[in-house]
């Protein structure tokens, strides 16, 4: 019968370019290497789209194709071996669909500060290296929730507060991170891999096959050396996993104050420096003087820094600590032992984990805010106050930091004074373990302080909301 007939030769002509063409296309998806600069729409629709099935495979060879050609560059370079893992995590099943599109965004954004910030700040730690690149994730990754299809998503899971959500994920992930997981998801897509290899050589031009080949070789080279490299960055990504998902925790607790117990709907900001010394020529709290006298003067030359200390000195490579030595009148190296609980005061803006801290016997003495000003030297603009955190020093050799008297403070151009003297602590947050932070508590002192101020018009909450939330899982 004549449907038994060969095709006519235009045809198999015609299908055979098609197969070329796909065979050319998908080598050039798999080939293309990590974006620097994305905008909004090409990272949150990108994300959508690698969670369809079938793509999401094609998008997962790309991410470890682009990744294993950049640590192919330099393979002895600890620090490009980083990346694969923030790669491959992502492909854990532990994630799900959903967190799997918000975890994608946040390591990609971790695995290009590995490419972006150079080694020397990776040394001073990957979560401080990272943290700018971090921050803007969070801020695509809003994005990403607010999508109407991943709002009806979240509806459907019964899944209220996303970021808590993920936060709880990204902690579970980070006890999973092991050599034999991350091989296994390697192994996995590199299957993936040598598939359409094969399909790009079957289907195309000898070019096309070359190409491919030679692709496919860096891969397998790269996961040759696997085994050994990925051993050695294990604990650091361990690590900015924990931190990771502590910060998750802070954004989803902020985002869930200002909703819930708020009735600003712009949220929390600081007084400008400006706006507060108009404050004092109206009228003066009592935590400030009007004197041109520092009662501590600042210390004008930094001590020794002994090996392991934080570097406070002006040339410190960290710009959190850089300098700190002229916050203290005189000021001397000490270890915090193991168990030891330290305190930080806060407001809703703050970092849990920054430099300033300070033993228990200094915060309970504290009776008021203005006594915490006053003998801390800490301006409203800096810091509103009204939260506080602690921190247990955990098992090991203690927690190196620095420690001595508040140096006054006083306001360029202006007589006004905040006297200092209390006995702080400045170390470096790159020291601190997210597990060890506890959750935040209220001062009791509340968050407003100058006339015409109140915690409701400056749309505060009340911890009572959710408590629970900041403290870091076990």
């Amino acid at each position: 019968m004549e449907w038994y007939a060969a095709a006519p030769d235009r045809w198999y002509q015609s299908g055979k370019k098609d197969l070329g063409a796909a065979a050319e296309w998908i080598l050039n998806v798999i080939e293309g290497d990590f974006a620097d600069q994305q905008s909004n729409a090409q990272v949150i629709t990108g994300t959508v789209i690698s969670l369809i099935p079938g793509v999401d495979q094609l998008c997962d060879v790309r991410d470890l194709v682009a990744n294993c050609k950049k640590i192919h560059e330099d393979v002895s370079n600890t620090w490009a071996w980083v990346a694969l893992p923030l790669t491959l995590i992502g492909l854990f099943p532990e994630l799900g669909s959903l967190a799997k599109g918000g975890g994608k965004i946040l390591f990609a954004y971790g695995r290009k500060s590995v490419f972006k910030v150079g080694e020397k700040a990776l040394e001073s730690g990957l979560w401080k290296a990272s943290e700018h690149f971090v921050e803007a994730g969070i801020g695509k990754l809003d994005q990403y929730l607010k999508m109407p299809m991943v709002r009806k998503t979240l509806k459907a899971l019964r899944i209220h507060r996303p970021y808590h959500f993920l936060s709880e994920k990204v902690s579970s992930l980070a006890g999973h991170v092991s050599l034999s997981a991350l091989l296994a998801a390697f192994d996995k897509v590199l299957r993936v891999l040598r598939s359409l290899v094969e399909k790009i050589q079957h289907w195309g031009s000898e070019a096309l096959a070359t190409r491919a080949g030679s692709m496919l070789q860096v891969v397998i080279d790269i996961r040759n050396k696997a085994n050994q490299a990925l051993k050695k960055v294990l604990a650091p990504v361990t690590q900015w996993l924990e931190q990771l998902a502590r910060r998750l925790e802070v954004q989803g607790d902020m985002n869930y104050r200002a909703i819930v117990n708020s009735t600003n709907p712009h949220g929390f900001t600081r007084v400008e420096a400006t706006a507060e010394e108009a404050h004092f020529a109206k009228a003066k709290p009592d935590w400030v003087d009007e004197t041109p006298k520092l009662k501590y003067s600042p210390r004008e030359d930094c001590p020794p820094i002994p090996a392991g200390w934080p570097d406070i000195s002006g040339h410190a490579k960290s710009d959190v600590t850089r300098n700190a030595f002229d916050t203290f009148h005189d000021v001397e190296p000490v270890v915090i032992p193991p168990g030891e609980k330290i305190y930080r005061v806060l407001d809703p803006g703050s970092y849990d984990d920054r430099i300033c801290w300070m033993r228990e016997a200094e915060f309970q003495a504290l009776k008021s805010k203005s006594q915490w000003r006053r003998r801390f030297a800490v301006w409203g603009s800096w810091n509103r106050n009204g939260e506080y955190v602690t921190y247990v020093v955990p098992p090991g050799e203690g927690l190196k930091a620095w420690e001595g008297p508040a140096a006054s403070q006083s306001k360029k151009g202006a007589a006004y004074v905040l006297e200092g003297g209390g006995i702080q602590l400045v170390l470096d947050p790159a020291d601190l373990k997210a597990t060890s932070i506890g959750k935040r508590q209220s001062t009791n002192w509340g968050y407003s302080e100058f006339p015409g101020e109140s915690d409701a018009k400056l749309g505060l909450p009340t911890l009572t909301n959710n408590l629970s939330s900041m403290q870091k899982k076990k």
